[in-house]
């Protein structure tokens, strides 16, 4: 018992830095400067999970509680805006789900673990499952970070402390893929626990897609700038 749950925490521990790096790395935002706090948050979030999952059985509450401290991690302890902490989060997030439903599909098609695995916590099956999942998106952070590859447009932060409105021009698509990726992300361990991975992964492909086009929008716009800007600084010279 004592191992098992040993095992639950540092399993999770990697998991919540995962979801950081993997998530960062997809905005190509820095995080080598950041690992003591990164690994600081990563103990405090194992801990909560494995409180709220093992001992208080309340797993359907575990992630919607996690994202709200993701998200308060990423304002407070990285410095980014509360709407872009929610949207980098949803996108990551939706991804990172992508990937955990999709290698439980490989295993299951290969005979090596059945549905009820997800409504599990501490056994080998569902540490094969994690450790898989963990290992491919600290692998894909690796990639983007060595390529240069990911969106550009959310500066690097700290960023200003100016209020702004959600719902302007320029936030609110940002903030609609937020509140979508939210619920996606709400309802996630309701549909594990309901046996119900597939609808899981749909929604996680359709929140990631949407994030997807909208970053991609959103960085074609800030080249339109750049190009425009630069073009306004030969016309004056």
């Amino acid at each position: 018992m004592v191992l098992d749950n040993l095992s639950y925490i540092g399993i999770g521990i990697f998991d919540a830095i995962a979801v950081i790096v993997f998530s960062l790395k997809l905005y190509m935002l820095p995080v080598a400067e950041r690992w003591n706090r990164l690994i600081g948050f990563g103990i405090l979030i194992a801990v909560i999970s494995f409180f709220m999952r093992v001992i208080f059985n309340l797993p359907k509450l575990d992630l919607p509680l996690q994202y709200i401290l993701f998200i308060l991690f990423f304002r407070y302890g990285l410095g980014i805006k509360i709407h872009l902490s929610a949207f980098i989060l949803g996108a990551g997030i939706s991804a990172y789900a992508i990937i955990q439903v999709g290698v439980y599909y490989l295993y299951n098609f290969l005979g090596i673990m059945q549905t009820g695995v997800l409504q599990q916590n501490t056994t080998l099956q569902v540490y094969i499952l994690q450790v898989t999942y963990i290992t491919l998106c600290f692998a894909v952070s690796f990639i983007l970070k060595i390529y240069n590859a990911g969106f550009s447009f959310i500066v690097a932060p700290p960023h200003d402390n100016r209020r702004e409105s959600y719902f302007s021009k320029d936030n609110r698509s940002v903030a609609v893929s937020a509140l979508l990726s939210s619920v996606t992300i709400c309802v996630a361990e309701v549909l594990l626990y309901q046996l119900n991975p597939f609808v899981l992964l749909l929604m996680s492909a359709s929140s990631f897609g949407i994030s997807y086009f909208l970053s991609r929008k959103e960085d074609q716009e800030d080249a339109r700038k750049a190009l425009e800007a630069h073009r306004n600084r030969n016309k004056k010279s």
